[in-house]
């Protein structure tokens, strides 16, 4: 069960980075597309079933997401990558904020992958 959901963890955080990778090539090309319906609903579904099973991983593990100093990491910088994705992504915001949001927010999520498969906080430490 637990390789079960971590493999579901990992395939929605893949498609998750995909998918905001594709909608800020998308947002720079063909902005018309980001207001399709399909792509304004299948982020959030993606995204709730990697929330989903990271918190049904949580509980699999018994793990207190307190007690673990890389898991209060992998949260917080998640708060930062959302923050950074929705100004990367809104069209209200200039191109000399949202590019350079875009790529704070890939470094993030590489940032928490790496957190993810060491369990260390400070990649390469």
């Amino acid at each position: 069960m637990i390789d079960g959901l971590r493999h579901l963890h990992m395939l929605m955080a893949g498609l998750s980075i995909l998918g905001f990778l594709l909608r800020g090539f998308w947002a720079w090309r063909v902005p018309g597309l980001l207001q399709r319906k399909p792509v304004k609903i299948l982020p959030h579904v993606i995204d709730t079933l990697l929330l989903a099973s990271a918190i049904a991983l949580l509980f699999a593990y018994g793990w207190n997401p307190f007690a673990q100093g890389w898991l209060v990491a992998k949260i917080v910088l998640l708060i930062v990558y959302i923050g950074l994705g929705l100004v990367a992504l809104k069209p209200w915001y200039g191109a000399t904020v949202r590019l350079p949001a875009f790529f704070a927010a890939v470094a993030v999520f590489a940032w928490i992958f790496s957190i993810a498969t060491s369990k260390l906080v400070v990649p390469f430490a």
